[in-house]
């Protein structure tokens, strides 16, 4: 890779769809997302296998609780403490970009700005690298390139930002216009047309590109729309490599490691026993230890928050209700203080020796039975069974 690219990591979210993995205390990008990397560490370890040096990448953040999760993280991965860049939350993501850029080209007035997401899940594979390489030999041109990704799936390509182009003999396509979320019939249209890509959310240009489109710009409150404007023509470039927003439980389980014959997935440094259970996503936390039993297409996470353990069973298709769910907790964490049930009915806490403190929630589901027992060495081990029959 050249020595003028650099990588900005923009790690200044929450990721409430992925709540309770996912919450204030430990955003999404800072969440295990296998057995080897967080969010962000496979981010680092994507472009760092491109070529991209870590001391060429930088991580912004905007709390300072974000910033101290970031060092634990992305310093033994060789990403210097001094290019962890806290700003504040009123920049949002076009204001990160741009505080990105300024932080940048002080350090590297030639830089080349990589900028991505830290939450999203993709294979850095040698069409990834392709597609990069392409959008960074444009960018030394001055021309912003925005890196698109083709789909095959129609729920995924109604859950992303679609960007049309039109089809030239280029490396780099102009982009014609943004399509955001749209539903099934619009999805599907524009996928046949094949003249549209998923926006990734990566954006590829010169430090100084950036510089001079915002310069005298109010970049509080900058909608990432108008910023995107601001830079003129804008290019995309194309690949076909595996790519996820894992904006959900649901996506993420389609990108985890899964058991050969049922396909469960079990995800955080906890302990794990399951039986009888198909296609579920199953969290423990460290020092924790979950038996599922009878789980189909379900969520069940395990974990701790604000010190206090938590069990919530969900359908993994739930998306919205968490979303929501985690959104309350965002605005008001004292709501945690007792068990929730949303969509769900016929579930039940058969008992635990740390009721006082154990706040389980259901979402979508029916006819489970959770029970929790904190041993004398303090380890935490909880039950969860779906049962066969309602209870009358």
């Amino acid at each position: 890779m050249e020595k003028h690219v650099w990588v900005a990591i923009i790690a200044g979210g929450q990721g409430t769809r992925l709540f309770p993995i996912s919450h204030t205390n430990r955003p999404k990008q800072f969440c295990r997302l296998d057995k080897r990397n967080t969010f962000i560490q496979a981010v680092i370890e994507n472009f760092t296998g491109l070529g991209v040096k870590p001391t060429h990448i930088v991580v912004v953040t905007t709390s300072e609780h974000q910033t101290e999760l970031a060092k634990e993280q992305v310093l033994p991965r060789g990403v210097l403490s001094q290019n962890i860049l806290e700003i504040s939350p009123s920049f949002g993501y076009a204001g990160a970009m741009v505080k990105a850029a300024e932080f940048i080209s002080m350090l590297d007035p030639e830089a080349i700005v990589i900028n991505t997401p830290s939450d999203q899940f993709l294979v850095a594979d040698e069409d990834f690298g392709s597609t990069i390489d392409a959008a960074i030999e444009a960018a030394k041109a001055s021309q912003p390139v925005i890196i698109g990704v083709k789909v095959n799936d129609l729920v995924t390509a109604m859950g992303c930002g679609h960007a049309l182009y039109e089809e030239v003999e280029a490396p780099c396509f102009p982009v014609t216009g943004f399509v955001e979320k749209p539903k099934r019939e619009e999805a599907d249209r524009i996928m046949r047309q094949g003249n549209s890509a998923c926006n990734t959310g990566i954006n590829v240009w010169r430090a100084s590109t950036v510089l001079s489109a915002t310069e005298g710009i109010q970049l509080v409150g900058l909608a990432t729309d108008d910023f995107m404007k601001l830079l003129g023509e804008l290019k995309i470039a194309v690949g076909n490599f595996e790519w996820h927003d894992c904006g959900t439980l649901k996506s993420l389980y389609e990108v985890s490691k899964k058991t050969p014959n049922h396909k469960n997935a079990s995800l955080g440094n906890g302990s794990f026993e399951r039986n009888n259970c198909r296609g579920s996503l199953l969290y423990a936390s460290r020092g924790m230890e979950l038996r599922v039993t009878g789980a189909k297409d379900d969520a069940v996470i395990f974990t701790i928050i604000n010190e206090k353990p938590i069990i919530v069973v969900a359908k993994l298709a739930e998306s919205q209700r968490i979303k929501d769910l985690a959104e309350d907790y965002s605005r008001h964490e004292a709501f945690l203080t007792d068990d929730f049930s949303f969509g769900a009915r016929n579930n039940v806490v058969l008992g635990s020796n740390v009721s006082d403190e154990l706040i389980v929630g259901f979402v979508g589901v029916e006819n489970y039975a959770v029970y929790v027992h904190k041993r004398s060495d303090g380890t935490l081990e909880a039950a969860v069974s779906k049962q066969l029959t309602s209870r009358r």
